[in-house]
C-alpha cells in the first residue's frame, strides 16, 4: 500500500512540476517593466491611472510567480501587463492629443476673429 501511494505523490508532483511550464526569462520580465514605465512617462499615471494600475498589478503578479518557479502562470501575467501598459499608453497620448486639438482649436478661432476684424477695418477705411 505504501508503495502504491509513493508512487501516486510521485506522479502527482511529476504533473505539478510539469504544469508550471519551463522557466519565465529574465528579459521577459525587463522588457515588459519598460514598456509599464514607457506609459508611465506618455502620462498614464494622470490619464490612465487604472489601466496603469492594472498593468503594475499584473506585472507584480508575473515577477511572484516566476520567483515561485510557475512560468506559465508568470507569462500570462506579463501578457496581461503588456496590454493593459499598452492600452494606458494609447489613452494617455490620446488625451493629449485630444487637448492639443482643442487648443489648436480656439487658436484657429482666434485667428479667423482677427483676420475679420483687419478686414472690417480695412472695409471701413476704404469707405472714408
Amino acid at each position: 500500500m505504501r508503495k502504491v501511494s509513493a508512487i501516486a505523490l510521485m506522479g502527482a508532483l511529476t504533473f505539478a512540476c510539469a504544469s508550471t511550464g519551463p522557466p519565465l526569462e529574465p528579459r521577459a520580465l525587463t522588457d515588459v517593466e519598460l514598456e509599464v514605465r514607457s506609459a508611465e512617462s506618455a502620462g498614464a499615471a494622470e490619464h490612465a491611472a487604472d489601466l496603469l494600475g492594472k498593468a503594475r498589478r499584473a506585472y507584480d503578479a508575473a515577477r511572484r510567480a516566476s520567483t515561485a518557479g510557475n512560468g506559465e502562470e508568470a507569462r500570462q501575467r506579463l501578457l496581461e501587463a503588456r496590454a493593459y501598459a499598452d492600452a494606458a499608453e494609447s489613452r494617455a497620448r490620446a488625451e493629449k492629443l485630444r487637448v492639443e486639438v482643442t487648443r489648436l482649436r480656439q487658436e484657429a478661432d482666434e485667428l479667423e476673429n482677427r483676420t475679420k476684424q483687419i478686414r472690417d477695418r480695412a472695409r471701413g477705411g476704404a469707405n472714408q
